[in-house]
């Protein structure tokens, strides 16, 4: 018995001892990642030329969102496969396309009207070209990540009671993205909503790099295009 007992001390003893460790452990990482993280704020703000002494809240509170936004444009701007505020073209139907750009912010952007090829908005193909005949508005509809070569893309709907979103997952190669996967998501994460069934899809969005995009915001947050030039028909 007084074995049993002793064997039951050590081996609390032993997994006391791996939680402290590993708590310590985790402790020092956190506050490593933190002081990589004040350092990196530094080296922006002085980047900026945005004087300074210490990072007061102040400091943290008027600057700290620039950093995280030129952060992420860093990021989004050093991936070789997706092209960053440049337009890409999704056939809807033979005859209608919708324009979508992924921009620096972050942000998933899509053409607000049916664009149709019907020589109004759009002008009859001509020697396998289309033109835009008048500007086209490209609007903030929602949202993407990419890691690689796999994009997550999540599409905001808003009905008159809530709103909803729309996750719709692919791959990147070249200048085609291929979306083959969409399901209910969680509003703050690119992730299925538990008990959430995913479904098979099948569309394609190819880069047009004769179609220019001039990027202006349309609020605080908001970023919007106004897209001109023209584009191959997709075969």
């Amino acid at each position: 018995m007084k074995s049993k007992i002793n064997r039951l001390t050590i081996h609390l003893v032993v997994l006391f001892f791996f939680i402290n460790c590993k708590s310590q452990q985790l402790t020092e990482r956190q506050q490593k990642s933190n002081g990589e993280r004040e350092i990196a704020f530094k080296e922006y703000l002085v980047k900026n030329k945005i004087p300074f002494k210490e990072l007061s809240d102040t400091i943290f509170d008027t600057y700290y969102s620039g950093f995280l936004d030129d952060e992420k444009k860093q990021k989004l701007e050093k991936n070789q496969n997706l092209k960053i505020n440049k337009v890409y073209v999704r056939y809807r139907t033979p005859y209608s396309v919708e324009f979508s750009i992924y921009s620096d912010k972050g942000t998933l952007c899509l053409s607000t009207i049916d664009l149709d090829i019907d020589g109004k908005m759009l002008s009859f193909p001509e020697n396998g070209v289309i033109k835009v005949l008048k500007p086209i508005i490209v609007e903030d509809f929602g949202d993407f990540e990419i890691f690689d070569d796999v994009i997550k893309t999540r599409k905001r709907r808003v009905s008159p009671y809530n709103e909803i979103y729309h996750y719709v997952n692919g791959t990147v190669k070249k200048d085609t993205i291929h979306f083959t996967e969409k399901y209910i998501g969680k509003e703050m994460k690119f992730e299925k909503k538990m008990f959430a069934k995913t479904y098979k899809d099948d569309f394609i969005e190819v880069y047009q790099p004769n179609l220019k995009a001039v990027q202006y915001k349309t609020g605080k947050f908001l970023v919007s295009y106004e897209v001109t030039g023209e584009f191959n028909i997709q075969r």
